[in-house]
């Protein structure tokens, strides 16, 4: 367990880092295979494509700061972004607030384009949480259980490697996620559920980390979990009346190019 994948000098490339690359490829080829089908052309996405991945660093940082404000009394630490790390909530705020102002400039369907990018929801956990588990951080509890790990940031004691736990439940709401594409009745259809998952996977896994609790049982990213699913169920129960295109008669391996 090394955060550090290769080093040639002084140059040094994370494990950490590298997740975050992948997560970006790996989300905007979805969406270009996928943003088509949903009446999200191509040429939408050239133009807003890097800066909505732009919108969620600044947006996953800003949600970093507000969440560990006693980190941050020199305000210049804010830029060190080396110090620090992300939030998964801000950066999906700040991803939504752009792709609503982008999405109305460009003439395309608001919940449209949020479909479009929905695959990185279970796309970013999968690949972010092994760069969090190479780092050795975000475990949980310690426990006796057979699959507990003893990070070298925490030797006290085997603890649950809940970033494994969350890559696993990643491929599973993956799976859904590109079922639920394939088969889409709706505008927002596919977001919504894929943002319902990942924050239910949220709040079950967070009872495992021994983190600070800040209303009753719940931490912060549970907070932010719980509010999350609740508009996204929201949004699920009150579905348009018209449906979308669907791709439910798409043979399999066609679903854009």
């Amino acid at each position: 367990m090394d955060p550090v994948l290769v080093q040639f000098g002084p140059l040094v490339i994370r494990w950490y880092g590298v997740m975050h690359a992948l997560t970006i490829a790996v989300g905007l080829w979805l969406a270009y295979r996928f943003g088509p089908r949903f009446g999200v052309p191509a040429a939408v996405l050239d133009r807003i494509g890097l800066w909505a991945v732009v919108a969620m660093y600044v947006g996953g940082r800003l949600g970093y700061v507000l969440s560990h404000p006693a980190e941050f009394r020199d305000p210049l630490e804010v830029l060190r972004v080396w110090h620090g790390g992300l939030a998964s909530h801000g950066a999906i705020l700040a991803g939504l607030a752009y792709c609503t102002v982008a999405a109305r400039r460009a003439g395309v369907a608001v919940q449209s384009l949020f479909d479009a990018g929905a695959f990185a929801l279970p796309v970013g956990s999968f690949f972010v949480r092994f760069g969090n588990f190479m780092n050795g951080e975000l475990y949980g509890a310690p426990t006796t259980l057979p699959v507990g790990v003893r990070f070298p940031t925490a030797p006290d004691a085997p603890r649950h490697p809940v970033q494994l736990y969350e890559m696993a439940l990643a491929l599973v709401i993956l799976a859904v996620v590109w079922r639920v594409a394939r088969r889409r009745a709706f505008p927002g259809q596919v977001w919504w559920t894929a943002l319902a998952l990942v924050s239910l996977m949220r709040l079950g896994l967070d009872v495992l980390r021994p983190e600070h609790r800040v209303w009753g049982v719940l931490a912060t990213g549970q907070v932010a979990a719980l509010l999350l699913l609740g508009v996204s169920l929201w949004f699920l129960w009150r579905r348009p009346t018209a449906p979308a295109a669907s791709l439910q008669h798409l043979p399999d391996g066609s679903a854009g190019s």
